[in-house]
């Protein structure tokens, strides 16, 4: 077989490029760290490292999410905590205007107290985000959550929760409502007890129990009506849910219990006048707004004590926030226990996806990363292939017909 001088420079000149591409791409390979630099070093290789990478990606997005939900449910906490310590001092400054002693001085001083408790819900309620949004207003993040004047508050934000998407297969909302939180009580409230604002007796309910709780009634809003006055004074009771009238002029007489159906009954005390009347629900939203109940009770304090009936009008209004408050706190908590819930699943869900993650992470290097002790190894080898191929070329180079053996 004949080898022309063109075939021999060829093969030389193929095999030197050969040896140079191959030093060049583990060059590479070590400068980057990584074994695949582009899809041809391995194609099937690239492919699950795609798919390994958008699956990081993914979960990298999740944490992502996950840390937004925690400060918006944080923030939210934070002023919950607030509206718990305003609720506890309503309930102190409550207990002191109970006082039968107190002057009208001191009421008006109690009053200021307390209207300070109530602007600092209100704050609460209307307080906004890092990012200015509406905290308590549902999906209208720029809508002020409670509007209209003291005792007269209404909710204008919607009833909308936001959710993201925390995992796969989970979603969180991130908020509440503010008429879920301080508009509102939860199953186990208390019963109110609201006296008609034109009583003019001088009658106040001493107490209110239940007597059973599994009553098919229970839950029911009762009215108690008084006729007449004085020695003739009767009274009714109607069950205001289902229509039923469950007394009708029935003798009153001052400190004798009455029953409200078969699982609630009421203590007054004190003179009727004719329509007198006191309306006991549970749940009602006339009783859930804890700002229009602070704010009237404020409003209360601050009138002059200079009449049994005046006198009476102040014991049931401190008597209703009494138990508008507890009923309040009790929500409140119970929202807080939420938020609680959501933090604690968020935190596990970010030590699952930190685990994930470093999976993640170990399988990527696995396909992508270099063995810097084999490629440095191959990288000598490589070398010492390319010089050896250019040394057999220089020889192949000299020879000719002419060269002495």
């Amino acid at each position: 077989m004949r080898l022309s001088t063109n075939t021999i420079y060829a093969q030389g000149t193929q095999s030197i490029l050969d040896q140079q591409t191959r030093v060049s791409q583990i060059g590479e390979k070590l400068a980057t760290g990584k074994r695949i630099n582009k899809p041809s070093d391995d194609p099937r290789g690239a492919a699950q490292l795609l798919d390994m990478q958008q699956a990081s990606q993914i979960n990298d997005q999740y944490a992502s999410t996950r840390s937004t939900a925690e400060t918006q449910l944080s923030t939210e906490e934070n002023q919950l905590n607030q509206v718990t310590t305003a609720l506890d001092s309503a309930k102190q400054a409550l207990v002191q205007a109970s006082n039968g002693t107190l002057s009208n001085a001191d009421r008006d001083s109690l009053a200021n107290k307390l209207d300070g408790v109530y602007q600092q819900l209100l704050s609460a309620a209307n307080a906004k985000d890092g990012n200015g949004d509406a905290i308590f207003a549902g999906y209208s993040s720029s809508a002020t959550a409670f509007t209209g004047s003291p005792g007269n508050l209404v909710y204008s934000g919607d009833q909308g929760q936001r959710e993201l998407q925390v995992d796969g297969s989970r979603r969180i909302t991130v908020n509440d409502p503010g008429s879920s939180v301080f508009a509102a009580t939860t199953a186990n409230a208390k019963y109110v007890a609201t006296a008609d604002g034109s009583n003019s007796g001088s009658t106040t309910y001493a107490s209110l129990d239940v007597v059973a709780s599994n009553a098919s009634d229970f839950g029911d809003t009762f009215k108690l009506s008084f006729s007449g006055s004085g020695s003739s004074a009767t009274y009714s009771v109607v069950d205001q849910t289902t229509g039923n009238t469950l007394v009708s002029n029935a003798a009153y007489q001052s400190g004798q219990q009455i029953a409200l159906g078969s699982g609630l009954q009421t203590t007054i005390k004190g003179d009727p006048t004719n329509g007198d009347s006191y309306t006991f629900a549970k749940g009602a939203s006339s009783d859930s707004n804890i700002l229009n109940a602070l704010a009237n009770t404020v409003a209360t304090l601050r009138q002059p004590v200079d009449s049994p009936a005046a006198q009476a009008k102040l014991t049931n209004t401190i008597n209703r926030a009494n138990r508008q408050v507890d009923n309040s706190l009790d929500n409140v908590l119970s929202v807080r226990s939420n938020l609680g819930t959501k933090l604690s699943a968020l935190d596990s869900l970010d030590n699952i996806g930190d685990t994930q993650s470093v999976t993640d992470k170990q399988n990527i290097s696995k396909i992508r990363d270099v063995d810097m002790v084999s490629a440095i190894s191959d990288f000598s080898l490589a070398k010492v292939a390319l010089q050896a191929a250019q040394q057999t070329f220089s020889s192949v180079q000299k020879m000719s017909l002419f060269s002495q053996g």
